[in-house]
């Protein structure tokens, strides 16, 4: 159901989308490595700081989510290039495949991501803000990569836009 919402897909699916999506599912399993990186900082407030950056945090929505916290962490992960090489090769020989793909690796993304958090037992903590959500710029994106040293530990690098390459790669913040 939850891959549907990816595909926004409302309604019955055929037999034959059925088994594409789950060729796809075990085709991300298989050839996706996810990796992973974090750092924590201490937060001041009003305005939102990350204070062993200096990093001025100008976001409403986090001041507000995270206004009982002390600390952040910052996670950057990926599931690797093969997925992006897949997505292009399935964009040239078969477009519906393409798209249920990439919605299948964004999916796996998020679940991949949401057990690594789990497994850190952070305690009690917001969810997962990441930039380019609500107010919260995507330009964050390259100061808090520069920091996690994900060029280094992730292969990620970030384009013009403030996005990451490979596609299939997020940082979000913690409370």
């Amino acid at each position: 159901k939850a891959m549907l919402q990816y595909l926004r897909y409302y309604g019955e699916v055929d037999e034959k989308t059925n088994a594409l999506i789950d060729e796809c599912i075990l085709e991300v399993q298989h050839i996706s490595r996810f990796k992973a990186a974090t750092q924590e900082f201490h937060l001041s407030h009003s305005p939102l700081c990350l204070k062993e950056m200096n990093l001025l945090i100008n976001s409403q929505d986090l001041e507000f989510y995270f206004q009982d916290c002390s600390k952040c962490l910052v996670i950057a992960c990926t599931l690797g290039i093969q997925i992006d090489r897949q997505i292009k090769l399935y964009e040239h020989i078969d477009m519906t495949k393409a798209v249920i793909f990439d919605a299948v690796s964004s999916r796996y993304l998020e679940e991949c991501c949401d057990e690594y958090e789990n497994n850190l037992h952070l305690g009690a903590h917001t969810f997962r803000f990441a930039p380019g959500y609500g107010d919260l710029p995507l330009t964050l994106n390259r100061p808090l990569s520069q920091v996690l040293q994900v060029d280094k530990k992730l292969g990620l690098t970030i384009n013009n836009g403030g996005l990451f390459i490979p596609t299939k790669s997020m940082l979000g913040i913690i409370g």
